[in-house]
């Protein structure tokens, strides 16, 4: 294979930016310390461009150096599109800097097993068997890794990197073998998506390098160098198509070229054009289609691609390969019927849409029969109607589209207010459970999201004024105490917030109003949110939540235990409130007085009351004493230091 022949072997054989290729050199030299025992210089060229790259991903924080002299970031993070050289330079670098490469392919490895079994042991042992170099190992296709918990692959991996705590040891003392190493071997990881979900974690500790395409004259060049070592005759246009193509892959234009080679062809433009069929939609985004659904193609396009004029006429395969290519046909599908009203039209009689109209029910009539009958024949013939597309919408003038928003936000909207139904529901079932058969017809969930609630934003928005509790009529007191008793059996709260003009505002908790009230659509029969409104409803209902906590509070302490089973019977003074005032006098009469026991002290000594010396005879007989007065003290939250003052408790009564 002419992939592997013309493999560069020396650092200076490599294609492509030379920046990345130092970058890359650099991160590995910083073993030397670690690995070779031998200090770099400290003004040596590499390690201001290490230094330079950390420095640029640590915001130009300096960090203390490492215990074993190592680098911060134990991992290199190679990323970059398929076939731009990334395993190439990592083996490379690797030879460069006096290394023997273990690689791994972290998409065969279905759990992090193999880091238990191959690559600890390697890196504990510090090189491969039968080789005297010191091992680097190289982790290819790491996004690719399955698994999200702690025993997947990148888990493992990024615990390789942690090191363990180490006591010091005595003089004569052996360490522990059981004692976690740290790593002392570098580690390469190449992905070919940096933001794929399976290695967000491993971005954080890595040093990222990132490949760009190369300029197509380089590697043009290093083309026509293999064509005439091999004896292939190539026109410099058919290459530079060839690059393009391909997008810069060399390992695809190698191939390419091998191909041509074996047919005893030479490399035009045309037999280009033949040779690289179907490689143009190897790759293709959703927006890509979409673009190429509702946009015509360009000149220069036709020329990027190696078509001419009469092929780029002959759309339907071609697009119908894109659509198929992309993986998520229902996706491109959505974006159509998202975009299609929003394009540039000319048509005054709107039977495009018509058109569109029918294809789209098509296309759903095709989907849904897929799924729910299992008919997965008809998939080969969805992607030819989503091309109908191009021909009833493309323009010119029609601008790029993005990805739709309306289907994901309509998705959101309905997921919260799925939560404030549900919420709601809760509720409803908690005061059915409190006050039994209250709320039984509404236990449904049909029916509070289609009756009961748009009822209940009329029922907590009654016509109240804002005035003082002191001067509002009977009417409203009795309207307003219905309100409260009804928001408190549902748990419902006015809370206070501010809004985003910085203005005072009080927000219905569950926000039941957000699911009910549309914008701009408010009945005109509910009236809107009023600030001093709402304002004495929340008074009024914490006072209701507290006034309900102070009567829970009173019962309990008026319980006791009676029995051994510990069954509470309530006490006479607690039911004597319920009875009436004739009852309770006669068992207050009846009732046998209880004999007082002796105080005594701490030692257990009776404590024996001093007789008062008789009052005189002479003297005035003292006023009888006042009726006791019940104290009750209000806490209120939070504290000041600004007065301070000792007082005792009998001058507040």
């Amino acid at each position: 294979m002419w992939v592997d022949k013309y493999r560069p072997k020396r650092f200076t054989d490599l294609v492509g930016d030379e920046s990345v290729h130092r970058a890359a050199l650099a991160w590995l030299k910083e073993w030397d310390q670690c690995v070779f025992k031998k200090r770099p210089n400290a003004g040596s060229k590499r390690k201001r461009d290490a230094r330079a790259g950390e420095d640029s991903q640590n915001d130009g924080f300096t960090r203390p150096p490492d215990e074993w002299g190592r680098p911060h970031e134990k991992i290199l993070l190679l990323s970059g599109p398929p076939g731009l050289g990334k395993t190439t330079l990592a083996h490379v670098v690797a030879a460069q800097a006096g290394y023997s490469v273990l690689e791994i392919n972290a998409s065969d490895a279905r759990t992090g097993n193999i880091i238990d079994e191959r690559i600890k042991p390697t890196l504990e042992a510090g090189q491969c068997l039968n080789k005297k170099k010191p091992v680097l190992i190289v982790v290819d296709e790491v996004d690719g890794a399955t698994g999200e918990n702690s025993t997947s692959f990148v888990a493992k991996l990024i615990q390789l990197t942690i090191d363990g705590k180490r006591k010091r040891l005595k003089p004569g003392e052996k360490r522990n073998p059981k004692e976690k190493q740290p790593l002392l071997r570098p580690i390469i990881c190449i992905c070919n998506d940096l933001w794929a979900s399976s290695i967000s974690k491993l971005r954080s500790i890595a040093r990222i390098v990132q490949f760009r395409v190369p300029v197509p004259t380089q590697l043009v060049k290093r083309l026509r160098d293999i064509c005439d070592i091999e004896g292939l005759k190539a026109e410099s246009r058919a290459l530079t198509l060839l690059a393009n193509v391909a997008k810069s892959d060399f390992r695809g234009c190698l191939n390419t070229l091998q191909m041509i080679h074996t047919r005893r062809q030479e490399v035009t433009e045309v037999i280009v054009r033949n040779a690289t069929v179907g490689m143009k939609e190897a790759e293709t985004t959703t927006q890509a289609v979409w673009n190429d659904i509702f946009i015509p193609l360009s000149k220069k396009r036709i020329k990027d691609m190696g078509m001419i004029d009469e092929d780029s006429q002959k759309y339907v395969n071609r697009l119908a390969r894109m659509v198929e290519a992309s993986g998520t046909m229902d996706k491109v599908m959505t974006g159509c019927f998202a975009h299609y009203a929003s394009l540039h039209h000319t048509d005054p009689s709107w039977k495009r849409y018509l058109r569109a109209q029918k294809w789209l029910t098509t296309f759903d009539l095709f989907s849904s029969t897929m799924r729910t009958e299992q008919e997965y024949a008809v998939l080969q013939y969805m992607p030819y109607m989503v091309v109908p597309m191009y021909s009833i919408f493309a323009d010119s003038a029609n601008p790029k589209v993005g990805n739709p928003r309306a289907d994901w936000e309509c998705h959101v909207k309905a997921k919260a207010c799925e939560e404030i139904y549900k919420s709601l529901s809760g509720c409803v079932v908690a005061d059915h459970g409190r006050h039994t058969a209250s709320f039984r017809h509404l236990l449904s969930k049909e029916i509070v999201v289609a009756e009961f609630a748009p009822i209940l934003n009329r029922i907590i928005s009654p016509p109240l004024r804002p005035v003082n509790s002191q001067v509002i009529r009977p009417q409203e007191k009795a309207m307003l105490k219905k309100l409260v008793d009804v928001m408190v059996s549902l748990e419902l709260r006015f809370v206070q917030e501010k809004s985003e003009d910085g203005q005072l505002m009080y927000r219905l908790d569950p926000p039941l109003d957000v699911c009910i009230t549309y914008e701009g659509k408010r009945s005109s029969d509910i009236p809107p949110p009023r600030y001093a409104v709402r304002h004495m409803v929340a008074a009024a209902i914490e006072d209701e939540y507290a006034a309900r906590q102070a009567d829970a509070v009173e019962k309990n302490q008026g319980r006791k235990v009676s029995s051994f089973f510990g069954r509470q019977k309530a006490d006479e003074g607690q039911l004597g409130r319920r009875e009436a005032p004739e009852a309770a006098s006669k068992k207050a009469e009846t009732k046998a007085p209880e004999t007082e026991k002796q105080p005594v002290d701490f030692f257990g000594r009776p404590i024996i009351k001093r007789k008062q010396p008789e009052p005189v005879k002479d003297a005035a007989v003292p006023a009888p004493p006042l009726k006791k007065v019940k104290v009750t003290y209000k806490h209120n939250e939070g504290a000041s230091a600004a007065v301070r003052k000792p007082i005792k408790m009998h001058a507040l009564l």
